[in-house]
């Protein structure tokens, strides 16, 4: 299963600092969530201009974090991990379990890139974004829409999206 996902952070050299974390589900199901470690004194004044104001404010701590990323994919045997630009995302998402050698067994060790992919298609033009930038989940929300977009363009392309909206739909379906 397809995951897109998106973190919010503070960098400082030689650290990343996990400040919020967003996937969505090829299936439709999402995920956010905050750490309550943040130290706010290291963020740059863009981080505290742009990210904080966002943050929902129901902070936990990593450990928790990287449980609950846990049950999210729980039961998926080859999750698959898409970023935008998600080099530092990745970084921040694998801290959550100690580095790559703790990543949960049958986690991959990279994210994709949909900005590697958008390159390889021509760098065709990606879908505005209408939700509020730099929040996880809203980024998150817009790269699967963006990789939809490409898989649009992609030989297979149409088939793979709707799948995804299949998928999303019934995550989405009341229960019966």
């Amino acid at each position: 299963m397809k995951y897109w996902i998106d973190t919010e952070f503070i960098f400082q050299p030689f650290t990343i600092d996990l400040v919020s974390i967003g996937l969505v589900a090829e299936d439709g199901r999402e995920f956010y969530a905050e750490n309550s470690g943040v130290d706010w004194s290291k963020a740059s004044p863009w981080t505290l201009e742009h990210v904080r104001p966002q943050l929902e404010g129901k902070p936990t701590s990593a450990e928790m974090i990287s449980y609950a990323l846990m049950d999210f994919t729980h039961g998926d045997p080859n999750p698959v991990f898409w970023g935008y630009f998600p080099a530092w995302d990745w970084v921040a998402l694998v801290g959550l379990f100690g580095g790559l050698e703790e990543l949960p067994f049958h986690y991959p060790q990279l994210c994709l890139d949909i900005k590697q992919w958008a390159i390889e298609l021509g760098d065709p033009e990606l879908p505005r974004q209408t939700s509020s930038p730099h929040h996880a989940l809203n980024d998150a929300r817009w790269t699967r829409e963006a990789w939809m977009a490409l898989a649009d363009l992609h030989p297979a392309g149409a088939e793979r999206r709707a799948v995804g909206r299949k998928n999303a739909r019934s995550a989405q379906a009341p229960p019966q």
